[in-house]
């Protein structure tokens, strides 16, 4: 029984790290002005972690297959782009 214990925790710890690496790749900005919540998701993994474990997983693969991240990575990239865009504007600027 202890031993299910700890590979539940374990495998909870290690759907706890993939979110907290994939969620910190997506700008503050860009949660803000979606609407999402961060702190709503840290606290939804927070209680499946605390409930044994495996609901942490579960909602790690949930959040990985959500249309919240789809849009928050479309929004992370159109931000990418028109930052890139700007610095091109601003290194061309003076050509003429």
């Amino acid at each position: 029984m202890p031993v299910l214990v700890v590979l539940a925790y374990g495998l909870g710890l290690v759907g706890v790290v993939w979110f907290a690496v994939d969620s910190s790749r997506i700008p503050s900005i860009v949660w803000f002005w979606s609407g999402y919540s961060r702190p709503g998701w840290w606290a939804t993994i927070a209680v499946g972690f605390v409930a044994f474990g495996i609901p942490a997983l579960i909602v790690a693969i949930a959040w990985r297959n959500s249309d919240a991240r789809r849009q928050l990575r479309h929004e992370m990239d159109e931000l990418k782009s028109g930052a890139r865009r700007s610095r091109l504007d601003r290194s061309t600027r003076n050509i003429a």
